[in-house]
């Protein structure tokens, strides 16, 4: 299957994907190692709404099981496996469209194998299999496969050893999709099997052409290589800051001008420009900033006080597009998503204010429909007036517990009780409230 085939591929599994499949978005790239044998890196994603979260003593924990196989002739004649073991700290980030990036390595010298694996969410069951058909890189090519990265950074760390080019930390992206919001895109491919002149320097020409779905050229990028190494590392930046959305073709021809010979490589990439905003929840800024406040961090909050008006626009448009989990859709579901929320507190929560504004609908918004809800009063051994409380419970998603008084008898229910939540309060003496005859044991 080659690299266009699987961006279809993938495009249509994902669209008919049932309840207990898991997406997971693949890529494979080659590269020569020392002895002309091909290495191929076969790159996957899985986002973390995809997968199932445990608490645990360390956070937030999900286990990724991936079987790999090498079959020939319908013979299996290597297989192992191994978990990628996920700890999250912030509870947040479990229901985001950020994911998890790992790869997978062989070194093989022969083509013939069927490359075979398998991804487990084993919380779950959920799984998806993908499968590729190896073929060596063609002995004596000049150039590797490509590979695409929506940023890259200087990281002189052990992190993510594995996404190491260089001094960079170069984070493959295995969907080949991007927004011009990001404005750049990044490549990384390998040069060598070129000549060198009695002076050890090759002489290369590099010529990079983007062509758009109607066949234009649009973009070329010329260079000329001429350095004494056996092996070259490149790095490419495009900038796709005004490209249309769609499909992208890209080629990229290396020319070896002592030897004459020449070497053509194809890829894709896709560019989505994201639906912006023109109509937010709300006219005024500032309760469209009360209500995103609520998934802010502390650090967010302290960028926001610093912007200027114009600035704090595009803050906010950043905030519901870098939450769309699917911006390949003209849809915004987060958006969506919030905007029913807010309607149901609207009409379940209000009190003088609006709904979304209270307590249980600031945690409502933030958490959803809890998974149970305890309505109770106080008991007769408290120094209060007897009132009704409300425990809300969280166990799919996230594991969180919160209780609601309704302090004033009158409809206005607020939070005293938090647990495994950092960004809500427990009052210090929420069990007074309670009474001493308060069953803890309504909170497990």
């Amino acid at each position: 299957m080659n690299k266009f085939k699987t961006f279809l591929f993938l495009f249509g599994l994902f669209s008919i994907l049932s309840a207990k499949e898991l997406s997971v978005y693949v890529d494979q790239n080659r590269f020569f190692d020392e002895s002309e044998n091909t290495i191929i890196e076969i790159n996957y994603q899985v986002q973390y709404n995809e997968l199932e979260f445990i608490r645990t003593e360390l956070g937030f924990e999900a286990s990724l099981k991936v079987n790999y196989a090498l079959e020939k002739k319908d013979k299996i004649i290597f297989s192992d496996e191994f978990s990628n073991k996920i700890i999250l700290k912030n509870q947040e980030i479990i229901n985001s469209p950020k994911g998890f990036n790992d790869k997978v390595i062989f070194t093989l010298s022969k083509s013939g194998f069927k490359i075979i694996i398998n991804f487990t969410d084993t919380n779950t069951g959920n799984s998806m299999s993908w499968d590729y058909d190896f073929e060596v890189l063609p002995a004596g090519s000049l150039v590797s496969d490509i590979e695409f990265s929506n940023e890259i950074k200087i990281d002189s760390t052990n992190f993510m050893q594995k996404f190491h080019r260089g001094q960079y930390l170069f984070l493959v992206n295995p969907k080949h999709i991007f927004t011009n919001l990001q404005k750049n895109i990044f490549l990384y491919y390998e040069l060598g099997n070129f000549k060198q002149d009695n002076a050890g320097n090759c002489n290369l020409s590099e010529t990079i052409s983007i062509i758009n779905n109607d066949g234009e050229n649009i973009q070329e990028i010329t260079n000329n290589i001429i350095e004494k190494k056996g092996k070259i590392a490149a790095i490419k930046k495009i900038n796709i800051n005004n490209y249309d959305s769609g499909y992208y073709e890209l080629i990229l021809k290396i020319e070896d001008k002592i030897e004459n010979k020449l070497t053509v490589k194809k890829d894709y990439f896709s560019v989505k420009i994201p639906k912006i905003m023109e109509k937010r929840m709300f006219v005024n800024i500032e309760s469209e900033y009360k209500l995103i406040k609520y998934f802010l961090s502390s650090s967010q909050i302290k960028v926001w006080r610093s912007l200027s008006e114009n600035g704090k626009k595009n803050f906010i448009d950043r905030f519901w597009f870098s939450n769309d989990p699917d911006p390949t859709t003209e849809e915004n579901e987060f958006y969506e998503l919030i905007k029913e929320r807010m309607k149901y507190c609207n009409e379940h929560f209000s009190y003088f204010s609006d709904g979304w504004e209270t307590d249980r609908g600031r945690i409502y918004i933030r958490n959803g429909k809890s998974d149970e809800i305890l309505k109770c009063e106080t008991g007769l051994y408290t120094k209060y007036a007897q009132k009704e409380y409300h425990i809300w419970k969280y166990r799919t998603k996230v594991n969180r517990t919160y209780i609601f008084l309704d302090m004033q008898s009158a409809g206005n229910y607020k939070i005293i009780y938090a647990d495994n939540d950092e960004s809500e309060n427990t009052i210090s003496n929420w069990k007074d409230h309670l009474g001493k005859d308060f069953d803890e044991g309504l909170l497990e």
